[in-house]
């Protein structure tokens, strides 16, 4: 469950209002899991909560551009652009086939909307669990470890 970076420079400054664009729905196959794009804002704005003055959720999915003018006009600091490329939900008790969560995350300075951080972050269940686990039970720790490594 460990992000892995794949680009930086710097760190983010303390107390500055963080921006978090809501991604599209997850997907597998045909089926779309409602819901699924704001359970990711929610586990990052946990996430930023002790850091920042204030976060700002983005209202629907939008274009970069979008994300990044909303933010402006919204006075915060960095704008984080998640996008769900993996959304799995299993009976795992039943199948033995794990859930899975995967995200493309990205974080921009807004100021002159420069993109400072990317990076995957990933989950799966374990294959031991007594039922009612989903994707997003997968979300807090990985997006945990992914913000406080920004800081």
């Amino acid at each position: 469950m460990t992000p892995i970076r794949t680009s930086s420079t710097g760190k983010l400054q303390e107390n500055q209002a963080v921006y978090i664009a809501t991604p599209a729905n997850g997907t597998y196959g045909s089926k779309v899991y409602q819901g699924s794009g704001n359970a990711v804002v929610v586990a990052f704005e946990r996430a930023f909560s002790p850091h920042t003055t204030f976060t700002m959720q983005g209202p629907v999915a939008m274009s970069l551009s979008d994300i990044l003018a909303d933010a402006k006009l919204k006075r915060c600091a960095y704008a984080v652009q998640p996008k769900i490329t993996h959304w799995e939900d299993r009976n795992t008790e039943w199948s033995g086939i794990r859930d899975k969560m995967s995200l493309f995350v990205r974080v921009f300075r807004v100021a002159d909307s420069r993109e400072i951080f990317s990076a995957e972050i990933q989950g799966k269940s374990s294959y031991f669990t007594f039922g009612g686990d989903h994707p997003e039970d997968l979300l807090a720790e990985p997006v945990d470890e992914f913000v406080q490594s920004l800081y």
